[in-house]
């Protein structure tokens, strides 16, 4: 009786087993359906790629090279080839008198001339110089430019000063000094041309017009009167 029971609740739980594992397996299946059903309307569908693709990063294109130098010019002068020397021939026949050659000697000058100078020149001329002209002189004639003192000109001598008018409008604005002017003393001993060199505004016409009534002793040269240049100065002083 016993084993009737046994096997008999044996056989119940095999069925139950059975049964529990046909529910299990059916609800998993059923989940493992819902869940690809559900991917169909979650998932989206992925697009294709657009067919035109940005290049980002990419570098420009090197510079193109420099243009070649441009050729030299060709010279156009020809070009000269160097001469070879011709052969040196010794004559077979020596000649028996040699020609003398004018070396230009002092046998060899012009009648009355001086070794170095010209036909009809002076013996103890100057070179450039004329017949009967002067030394740094004009033909026939003295020059007419002033001369600039030197050793040998004997300078000019002051005879008669006259002191200049010393200007109002100087003097009411305090103004004194000296003005120097470069005059010229013909060979009369005048003088001919008065230059300001070292100007005071209101005071040079004063000088100026002072100096034009100086009269000199005439500048000597080589015993004769010269015109020449001169430099004096001109002093105002206030009292």
């Amino acid at each position: 009786m016993f084993d009737t029971m046994l096997e008999s609740r044996k056989n119940q739980l095999d069925t139950k087993t059975v049964r529990s594992s046909a529910v299990s397996a059916g609800i998993h299946v059923a989940v493992i359906l819902a869940l690809v059903g559900a991917s169909y309307f979650v998932v989206e569908a992925v697009q294709d790629p657009d067919l035109l693709v940005s290049f980002i990063g990419m570098s420009a294109p090197p510079p193109p090279p420099p243009p070649p130098p441009p050729a030299a010019k060709k010279s156009s002068t020809p070009r000269t080839e160097p001469v070879q020397p011709t052969e040196v021939v010794q004559p077979t026949v020596i000649p028996e008198k040699v020609e003398e050659v004018n070396d230009g000697g002092d046998d060899t000058g012009v009648d009355g001339g001086v070794e170095g100078g010209v036909e009809g020149g002076v013996e103890g001329g100057v070179v450039g110089g004329i017949v009967g002209g002067v030394v740094g002189g004009v033909e026939g004639g003295v020059s007419d430019e002033p001369l600039v003192l030197t050793s040998d000109i004997t300078p000019p001598d002051l005879l008669n000063k006259i002191e200049p008018d010393y200007p109002e409008i100087a003097k009411r604005a305090r103004i004194e000094g000296r003005v120097i002017v470069q005059i010229v003393v013909d060979e009369s001993g005048n003088v001919t041309n008065v230059k300001v060199l070292r100007s005071i505004q209101m005071l040079d016409e004063a000088a100026i017009e002072a100096v034009k009534k100086w009269k000199y002793k005439p500048a000597i040269r080589s015993g004769k009167p010269v015109k020449v240049y001169v430099t004096v100065t001109v002093n105002f002083k206030l009292r």
